[in-house]
């Protein structure tokens, strides 16, 4: 009698045990996602680790079973208590981009804890709707533990902790490739992995060379967030999302639709400060760190530097810069910290009235600037009464249709690229010999409807994410270069830092020998392959470098 009922407890705990782990692997995992890290391990790395993975999930699942059917129903509430917010976090992120909380995901929310609160306020159906469904999985449980006889030892619930090392050791090993495990292990600690990976802070190599000509006296490099250069009447002339640029096209040098360096913000402006080559993404070596930056060269050619940040309201340092960047910086200015009580979409107009001002400054000034831009919820970066397309997402949405989310997004241009261009061209002239060049840190993937997110994936990326506009305004020809020459294919962020360097003074020879081609070279050949990287900079979790070719 009692054989028979040691072997009915076995069965039903084997029968819970692969109907647990069909939940976790179809709803906390991903198949798509556990196929791709199974193949990865056994065809580029062993089939010893791929074991040593299969036995960590395995002894995941087991943690999990041995903690919710515990008979200690102390130990159960506990683990229901810690299991309902990790598997809350994974399912909004399922619900918003249809893939689990993963490691690019916790890098990207690490590096961007500033905009949690948005975060929080424009997804908020997700993540009620993840609240809920976590819920019920957590009645589900409950009622399974009611109508189940079977309990495990108490001391069975060690291995959750035993497991959770091996888990957070497969995640620091791997940097975030092998990261697909239950939510009560995963999230919290690819966390943590990503809050204890200490980016490096060496110190920037000093400039080796001295500039060979006095350069540009006002030299601007303007970046701006989230601005899809599809989207611009430069290139789609039916669509007025900035008409006052179209009608002065004839003075702008225009390379066309550019790409950029990664899909990311982060990684694309320390890659455009640090002059990042292309063959060095991912940047798995941390070049970047130690690479002179922009400031250096510009302040050994004279330059009084500023770094211009609309986007922070604090003190905070973002992009990946570290205090070894701002030692090369003589000012660092925010207007929406030392302007608290203006509103977020007037933060570009502070910008264009500040550069206009450094334009006629009788110092050689270099200014890196970070635009507010459009980034997302569009309908905060343009006031409300300049809107022109319509209808509209409303404040609080970032994606409910294709025609709303494209109707905002264009009125979120209009304002913050055609009329910023509008305020700083009228109030820069020739006298000011000033050269700006502009750009956008990535775009926007603007080609489904009912999407979530728009830029940073790293799964079925789009490349208008990376397609971003690339222009010099120079008014008094200072470059030498007239914009009837100017070509306008096969440009990238990679042209960016060598072209400066050019302006600030420094050889062309000297400058196309280490940082290659600028865009100011007569003999330029535009690049025919264009690459950029999806995922981060340098190399951390899922990433692949995607071919930029675009027809949207």
């Amino acid at each position: 009698m009692r054989q028979r009922l040691s072997q009915h407890a076995l069965l039903l705990c084997f029968g819970i045990f692969l109907l647990f782990g069909l939940y976790i692997a179809t709803v906390e995992m991903r198949p798509g996602r556990l196929y791709f890290i199974v193949t990865y391990l056994l065809f580029q790395d062993s089939l010893a680790r791929l074991l040593i993975y299969l036995l960590v999930v395995a002894a995941s699942l087991l943690g999990l079973l041995f903690l919710f059917f515990n008979k200690s129903r102390t130990l159960c509430l506990t683990g229901l208590a810690l299991y309902v917010p990790c598997l809350a976090v994974s399912l909004t992120y399922r619900f918003i981009s249809g893939y689990n909380f993963m490691y690019p995901d916790a890098v990207l929310a690490w590096n961007n804890l500033a905009l949690a609160d948005t975060a929080i306020q424009n997804f908020s159906w997700q993540i009620v709707a993840a609240l809920i469904c976590s819920l019920i999985v957590m009645i589900l449980i409950q009622w399974a533990r009611r109508r189940t006889t079977w309990r495990a030892p108490i001391w069975s619930a060690l291995l959750v902790p035993f497991t959770g090392l091996a888990v957070f050791l497969l995640i620091k090993r791997t940097t975030g490739i092998v990261d697909d495990f239950p939510a009560l292990y995963r999230v919290p600690l690819t966390v943590l992995a990503v809050a204890s990976d200490q980016l490096p802070q060496p110190v920037r190599t000093p400039v080796s060379v001295s500039p060979a000509t006095s350069g540009v006296p006002h030299l601007f490099l303007v970046v701006d967030e989230s601005i899809t250069a599809t989207e611009l009447t430069l290139h789609q002339p039916q669509l007025p999302t900035t008409p006052f640029l179209y009608s002065i096209r004839d003075q702008l040098l225009d390379f066309g639709i550019a790409s950029s360096f990664t899909n990311q913000s982060a990684g694309s402006n320390i890659a455009l400060m640090s002059g990042t080559r292309p063959e060095d993404m991912p940047d798995t070596a941390y070049k970047t760190f130690s690479r002179t930056n922009l400031f250096q060269f510009a302040q050994k050619a004279g330059y009084t530097t500023y770094y211009i940040d609309a986007q922070q309201g604090g003190n905070g340092l973002q992009n990946f810069m570290s205090p070894e960047d701002l030692k090369y910086i003589d000012h660092v200015e925010r207007p929406g910290a030392v302007h608290p009580d203006t509103p977020y979409h007037q933060r570009d107009m502070l910008v264009a009235k500040r550069l206009a001002e450094l334009a006629k400054s009788p110092k050689k000034i270099f200014a890196y600037v970070v635009k507010a831009g459009a980034h997302w919820p569009y309908a905060r970066t343009y006031p409300q009464d300049s809107t022109f397309f319509a209808p509209v997402l409303s404040p609080r949405s970032i994606y409910k249709d294709k025609e709303r989310t494209l109707n905002t997004y264009h009125n979120a241009v209009r304002w913050t690229v055609d009329q910023f261009w509008r305020r700083l061209m009228g109030n820069i002239t020739k006298t000011d010999s000033t050269v700006i060049l502009y750009t956008s840190d990535h775009g926007q993937n603007l080609t489904q409807a009912g999407i979530s997110i728009a830029h940073a994936s790293v799964h079925e990326t789009s490349p208008q994410e990376a397609a971003v506009p690339l222009w010099i305004w120079d008014p008094n020809q200072l470059t030498g270069k007239s914009p009837a020459t100017a070509y306008r294919k096969g440009y990238s962020h990679a042209h960016i830092f060598p072209t400066l360097l050019l302006l600030q003074g420094y050889s062309p020879v000297w400058v196309r020998k280490h940082y290659g081609p600028t865009l100011l070279d007569k003999d330029l050949a535009p690049i025919s392959k264009r690459t950029f990287l999806a995922g981060d900079l340098f190399g951390r979790g899922a990433h692949s470098l995607i071919p930029f070719e675009y027809a949207f």
